[in-house]
């Protein structure tokens, strides 16, 4: 069998002779799914383009090269607009250095045409992860533009998803990038990459569908569990670094095994007593930050913990839309955490905050 070749992606950073951008390219290429190859930007934006195949990783300052050189009069964002202008299917992946953003990388996410954005000095210890995260993008932009290029409409996305009639139903509540039944690649990859498996509603992560069921996340790990579970794991697009579960499948497993077991009442109170008699061995619950006891049945979306809903609060940090599950916070997020913004409740939520901070006395 002939051996997969490896995705080649073009690094274009203007101080080439630098340790660290050559131990990046060096690192991207020892899994042998990459080959990168690092060029130093030309005085034409354009001719840059002709060099590109898989994807794009540029760094943001393009205009320090040495005095030997003409130095680049554009940005990486400018190239990476132009890119994707004209080769709107390649990937494109910003990279710096940490403090060089310094907190704006949210702004960058919504004001430049990026897909990932990575900094420099994480490389060094976590490069096997960050390549699996570049190759799992590569893929994902793939097999989005073999769809395009077969000229499917939207419904060529949801086969792609393996989605059901009522998830398709939910997909459409998440405001999909279709206009006049038209739709294109990067639009629809930072959809899916950036709502649908980022914000909990049409999937949950491990986490969120561990407490959702009420058992503890490391217990949701167990190898005879995830058998179970196996028909809600969601195996499409960007599944590889983002590891998902339909919630609708997820639901309707644990419905058909207490109704099995002649459980009754909500699955975060049952599906633990349900799995115990169908396994024969004891399952951890998910147990509330703020009181420590079971059962816990929501995230806190600040102490990324399991918490009761009655131990927590309706939070509004984002734009996500209706369909996804409401975000709440616990009351030790609302009385120890310096990240509660308390600008993002609700009025009668914030009577609760006074109360919490002891303000109403």
């Amino acid at each position: 069998m002939a051996e997969k070749s490896a995705f080649r992606v073009l690094y274009v950073d203007d101080e080439i002779t630098d340790r660290v951008t050559r131990g990046i390219q060096r690192r991207l290429s020892l899994s042998g799914e990459l080959e990168c190859t690092l060029l130093r930007p030309t005085v034409n934006l354009v001719e840059n383009i002709s060099y590109i195949q898989d994807a794009l990783l540029v760094d943001l300052d393009l205009t320090t090269q040495s005095s030997e050189e003409s130095p680049a009069s554009y940005f990486g964002s400018t190239l990476a607009a132009e890119v994707r202008l004209r080769n709107p299917a390649c990937p494109i992946i910003l990279i710096t250095r940490e403090q060089v953003l310094a907190g704006r990388d949210q702004l960058m996410k919504a004001n430049f045409d990026v897909d990932l954005i990575l900094y420099k000095d994480d490389f060094a210890d976590n490069y096997a992860p960050i390549t699996e995260e570049i190759v799992t993008l590569i893929r994902g932009f793939k097999a989005l533009d073999r769809l395009k290029q077969q000229n499917r409409g939207w419904e060529g996305v949801i086969e792609l998803l393996q989605a059901s009639a009522l998830e398709e139903a939910l997909l459409r509540e998440a405001g999909p990038p279709v206009q006049e039944r038209q739709w294109n690649v990067p639009q629809t990859v930072r959809w899916l990459r950036s709502i649908v498996l980022e914000y909990p509603g049409i999937f949950y992560d491990e986490l969120t569908a561990a407490t959702r069921l009420g058992i503890d996340v490391e217990a949701f790990g167990n190898a005879s569990i995830q058998e179970l579970l196996a028909p809600a794991k969601y195996v499409g697009p960007f599944s590889a670094t983002k590891p998902r579960w339909w919630r609708e499948r997820l639901f309707y497993i644990a419905r058909e095994l207490t109704t099995k077991h002649g459980f009754h009442g909500s699955i975060s109170r049952t599906f633990r007593d349900a799995v115990e008699a169908e396994l024969q061995t004891d399952i951890a619950p998910a147990l509330c930050v703020y009181d420590g006891t079971a059962t816990a049945d929501w995230v806190c979306y600040i102490e990324r913990k399991p918490v009761k809903q009655s131990n927590s609060i309706p939070y509004y940090p984002d734009n996500r839309p209706s369909v996804m599950d409401q975000a709440r916070v616990s009351f030790t997020a609302v009385k120890y955490n310096n990240k509660f913004d308390e600008t993002r409740v609700d009025k009668d939520a914030y009577d609760i905050v006074r109360e919490l901070w002891g303000l109403n006395r």
